[in-house]
């Protein structure tokens, strides 16, 4: 049945046929191609120079230019490598997704780059990556082959993690619900729209927490159960580093109850946490600074004036992450409602005492999600800064799970929510690109050669009315919901994501497939 569970999910996350392209997976992806290519972990300037912003040098003054391929031209005249031989290609700037180091790049006259979001999402997919980079022979060159290999590897770590949330259920109750459980957190939740299409941190992070969790609900058969426990919350760790507090939770849980799983949990994490401060003291200069941080310093003053992290009131976060009508949890899975009823019962029975650490853990990251400067999380769909905590809420169906099912009235309530839930992932999956509603900028006035002017009101449309030729782009309308002055629109109902999704699904699809298509095409972007 868990294979079924695995194989099922695994295929419904594939049946749109696209990628969620975006940039917060992009340095996973390329880390793996650095890796294999120039074997370190670090981007380099002259390696990849579609990661960066560059400056040409012309008679009329410095020119912004974005560089896919150092043998493509500037202007169809001089290509990008001779006007860089030649002193005439500057680097403006680097992006947020990935963080200058004090290392000099011995390529090139900058210093190195690396991931802001660490080395574990990546490092997860080399072995799946790794082999397509043996069959195209260079994976950086072969867009298509790298993203849609990402998005694999990410619908794979999704769906085994509804597996091991699964077996970890059957410590509590009977299969068939076990299935439910797993079913309502494989197509119920953001896992699907979002961890499962591109190879964010998400994905494996969730996999490895759903790992740990179901080696933990078996430490009590040996303290072997502990080492596995404790190696798969520090690969969770390398994925994310706010999964520590599931360590720090679980270990505490494990100094009380069993002493000896406690030394094996400890000694099996011990490697990986090395080699996080390994990493972070070679690239970053201290084994507690990492990029997500590093960088987070930089995008807080961009998007709210101050550098500060965790400036957002914890009351508002938490509203804004559980029941906005453009983030909220409790919107968008309204199904894992039944998990806040399963939480006291983990506190009240006595049998699901091994959940107890996980249930501290997830309020802590809930924690920080609420306080994080940009609590919506960017651009994204629905609540996918607090996506990482859905295994636990998955695990805490099981306490209510028997009671839901013994009354018709709450099946009735459960069903309902779970379709709503289901349909709120479709919309997400087979629609949802990063640019339209979070962004607007689809909406563009253009001045046809006729003299009429014309209200461009998807992407799509946009971009079809712009090739006609003699036609001119006259006004963007951007409503960036990144930007204070329209960040009402989280709230709004009338102007909601969902909403919008659901009166522009056809258009919206259509939107998604030329996104990624130019994606594609130019990975500089």
């Amino acid at each position: 049945m868990g294979l079924a569970i695995f194989l099922v999910l695994l295929g419904v996350y594939h049946l749109n046929g696209d990628v969620l392209a975006g940039n917060d997976a992009k340095p996973n992806l390329y880390l793996v191609s650095s890796l294999l290519k120039e074997g370190n972990l670090s981007f380099g300037a002259y390696e990849m120079p579609f990661m960066f912003v560059w400056t040409v040098r012309t008679d009329k003054g410095d020119m912004r230019a974005y560089v896919n391929d150092w043998d493509d031209t500037f202007r169809g005249q001089y290509t990008y490598r001779f006007l860089r031989d030649n002193g005439m290609l500057d680097l403006l700037g680097d992006d947020y997704y990935i963080v200058r180091t004090d290392l000099k790049d011995p390529s090139s006259p900058y210093e190195l780059f690396v991931n802001t979001f660490g080395i574990g999402a990546g490092l997860s997919s080399l072995p799946v990556l790794g082999l397509l980079h043996l069959i195209t022979g260079d994976l950086a060159s072969d867009p298509a082959a790298l993203w849609y290999g990402g998005k694999f590897v990410a619908a794979a770590m999704v769906a085994g993690s509804a597996l091991f949330i699964y077996l970890a259920a059957l410590a509590f109750t009977t299969r068939r619900r076990a299935v439910l459980v797993a079913i309502t957190y494989g197509l119920g939740t953001c896992v699907w729209s979002i961890s499962s299409q591109a190879l964010w941190q998400h994905g494996p992070n969730g996999f490895f927490l759903a790992l740990g969790t179901f080696l933990l609900t078996r430490i009590e058969r040996g303290w072997r159960y502990g080492a596995f426990c404790g190696l798969a919350y520090g690969a969770a760790v390398l994925c994310r580093p706010t999964s520590a507090l599931v360590v720090i939770a679980v270990g505490g849980y494990l100094l009380i109850t069993n002493r000896k799983a406690l030394v094996a949990f400890i000694l099996a994490g011990l490697p990986l946490a090395a080699a996080v401060g390994a990493y972070n003291t070679y690239y970053m200069g201290k084994p507690y600074e990492f990029g997500q941080g590093k960088a987070g310093h930089i995008v807080a003053k961009a998007k709210t004036g101050s550098e500060e992290l965790w400036q957002t009131p914890l009351w508002k976060g938490a509203a804004g992450l559980m029941v906005s009508p453009s983030r909220g949890l409790l919107i968008y899975s309204p199904v894992m409602a039944f998990a806040f009823a399963g939480l006291v019962q983990v506190w009240r029975k006595k049998k699901y005492a091994v959940l107890r650490p996980l249930t501290l853990a997830m309020v802590g990251l809930l924690a920080i999600a609420f306080a994080w400067f940009d609590w919506w999380g960017g651009w994204c769909f629905g609540y996918r800064p607090i996506v990482d905590t859905m295994p636990f809420f998955a695990l805490l169906l099981v306490p209510v799970i028997d009671w839901v099912v013994s009354r018709k009235w709450a099946v009735a309530v459960f069903a309902l929510l779970l379709a709503w839930s289901v349909l709120v992932q479709v919309l997400g999956a087979f629609s949802y690109n990063v640019l339209a509603w979070n962004s607007q900028r689809v909406f563009t006035r253009i001045t046809l050669p006729s003299g009429e002017t014309v209200l461009a009101e998807t992407f799509t449309e946009g971009i079809e009315l712009k090739r006609q030729p003699g036609a001119k782009v006259v006004e963007t309308l951007d409503r960036d919901i990144d930007k204070p002055e329209f960040r009402h629109r989280l709230w709004s109902i009338s102007d909601s994501q969902l909403i919008y999704y659901l009166r522009n699904f056809a258009n919206a699809r259509r939107d998604k497939k030329l996104f990624l298509k130019q994606w594609l095409d130019n990975p500089s972007h």
